[in-house]
């Protein structure tokens, strides 16, 4: 079984589940197009399109012709394509048209900010319901997402989402039976760092790629606040790679993850594979379909400081709450696992395609 993993690199996904993947006897490989610092790239093929592309047009031309060669020769390779992100990269979506043609078993996984319809997720999350205000913050659109729903499924992609909450997002219409995995991470190859039960001074860190849809405007308010009554010490963390990123959350006590959208993304599954204890806010309607024992400490920006300010006063809450994550992550989130998963969605993939 040869599996490609395309196009882009969502929080280094493709390079963490190819390697994982290889791991327990699979050829995957991975092709990638404009890996940015944050993301792991180790072992994968990156290519490189420099924009603005009208800028050096000779520049451009001979990028694209070598992206263009590589993508034909490994499609050409797969017996399996595996999509990463709801966007097509050729103009008129060629290259899913070309994947089609070949009638290849394929599938595409959706992230989030590609398909969250926006009036959905804001109908029980008033957080989001305000970020949706300002559509430069969040520029996805009812009708966007079912575009580029409908560009994968009349390509005859089938559908893979990582975690539940997606689940709210897709159209039944186009997939009606999608299948599930989680969002992977090699929890076995990161040693934990526990928060130290008798510290006085925590570090709290907060690390926004994108400030509006993580909250970080609460965060920093709730951190001036208490500021003025507690002893601690507060990172921002922003454009840093991401072992830089890894080496500095090793010396955090608390991670404070997103407190818009109403789940949980890969940082919070970073630390907690860390040790750490993530505060983060998980709407309710999400909460209800994570297994038992899930570690997330959930807050939302309206109790941000209460909450926050018990897990600065407890040294052994902080302790307890990262040893329970850091086992949760092992769990349900060790990129072994998920790539064994994986195996078995690719199986179902082929059988059904043999069965057109």
């Amino acid at each position: 079984m040869r599996i490609l993993h395309l196009p882009y690199n969502v929080a280094s996904q493709i390079s963490i589940t190819v390697r994982a993947l290889r791991d327990i006897g699979v050829d995957a490989r991975g092709l990638v197009l404009n890996s940015i610092p944050i993301q792991d790239d180790r072992g994968i093929d990156t290519h490189f399109i420099r924009r603005p592309y009208w800028k050096n047009p000779v520049r451009t031309a001979r990028q694209s012709i070598r992206w263009m060669r590589a993508f034909l020769s490994a499609v050409g390779w797969a017996d399996v394509i595996h999509w990463h992100f709801a966007v097509a990269n050729f103009p008129l979506a060629l290259d899913l048209k070309y994947i089609a043609r070949l009638n290849k078993p394929r599938l595409v996984e959706f992230w989030g900010t590609d398909i969250r319809n926006p009036e959905r997720a804001g109908s029980d999350n008033p957080y989001f319901f305000e970020l949706m205000k300002d559509e430069e913050a969040y520029p996805i659109s009812s009708r966007s997402s079912r575009r580029y729903q409908r560009r994968f499924a009349d390509a005859g992609f089938d559908c893979l989402i990582p975690g539940p909450e997606l689940f709210d997002y897709l159209l039944p219409d186009l997939f009606p039976a999608p299948y599930r995995i989680e969002a992977a991470l090699p929890v076995l190859e990161i040693q934990p760092a526990y928060p130290d039960p008798e510290k006085k001074n925590p570090v709290v860190c907060h690390m926004p790629s994108h400030p509006k849809i993580k909250g970080t405007e609460h965060v920093l308010s709730a951190v001036r606040q208490l500021g003025r009554e507690l002893d601690f010490e507060f990172r921002l963390i922003q454009d840093v790679p991401r072992q830089h990123v890894l080496d500095l959350v090793r010396t955090c006590d608390i991670v404070l993850d997103q407190f818009i959208i109403g789940s949980y993304g890969t940082v919070a599954l970073e630390a907690m594979a860390l040790g750490k204890p993530v505060l983060c806010y998980i709407k309710p309607a999400f909460l209800s379909r994570l297994p038992a024992g899930f570690p997330i400490v959930n807050a939302n920006p309206d109790n941000l400081v209460p909450v926050l300010r018990d897990l600065l006063k407890s040294g052994r809450l902080r302790n307890d709450i990262g040893r329970k994550s850091r086992s949760y992550a092992e769990k349900h989130h060790d990129s072994r696992v998920v790539a064994r998963q994986l195996v078995d969605v690719y199986r179902n993939v082929i059988e059904k395609q043999t069965r057109k």
